[in-house]
């Protein structure tokens, strides 16, 4: 699946790229450029605002309008709307940042971009292979935070209706 998602939503775009979903997010795009791009790309628009979603419906674009209040609540939605897995694997994880791919990368290669305390800490790091964004990443201690969001994401999913 392929999401474009709103303004509103950052936070859910990089969940959902997390997981492994690609995902369009330009938070300065208008609704025009949204239903666009949307239309364009084949794209499942996710958003807030009703308006929108209405638009995006009435042009027989695929869009859910998105109505949970906290991330958790919004990625249960997402779990049982598309099926998404809510549990971050590595493997499949995109640039919480950019949405690009992450590339596996030696510590030794990244002296120079990563703390020297997570350097020792730490033994795996991946960097998003996106010459423009970079960024690396390791299961640090947010890890912790990140597991709890998920695992309360995936306890909603489990709720009766």
């Amino acid at each position: 699946m392929r999401f474009l998602v709103d303004g509103m939503l950052g936070g859910l775009a990089r969940w959902l790229r997390i997981l492994g979903q690609e995902v369009r997010y330009d938070s300065n795009a208008n609704d025009n450029d949204l239903l666009r791009i949307a239309h364009q790309e084949n794209m499942i628009l996710l958003t807030r605002d009703q308006e929108l979603y209405r638009r995006a419906i009435a042009r027989k674009i695929t869009s859910t309008l998105v109505l949970g209040e906290t991330e958790e609540e919004r990625l249960a939605q997402m779990a049982s709307t598309f099926g998404i897995v809510l549990d971050a694997d590595m493997a499949e994880t995109k640039c919480p940042e950019c949405g690009s791919d992450l590339k596996d990368t030696r510590k030794n290669d990244l002296v120079d971009e990563v703390p020297l305390a997570s350097l020792k800490l730490y033994n795996q790091f991946w960097k998003c292979t996106d010459l423009n964004c970079g960024k690396v990443y390791w299961v640090g201690s947010h890890w912790k935070q990140m597991r709890h969001t998920l695992e309360e994401a995936r306890k909603l999913t489990r709720l009766p209706r």
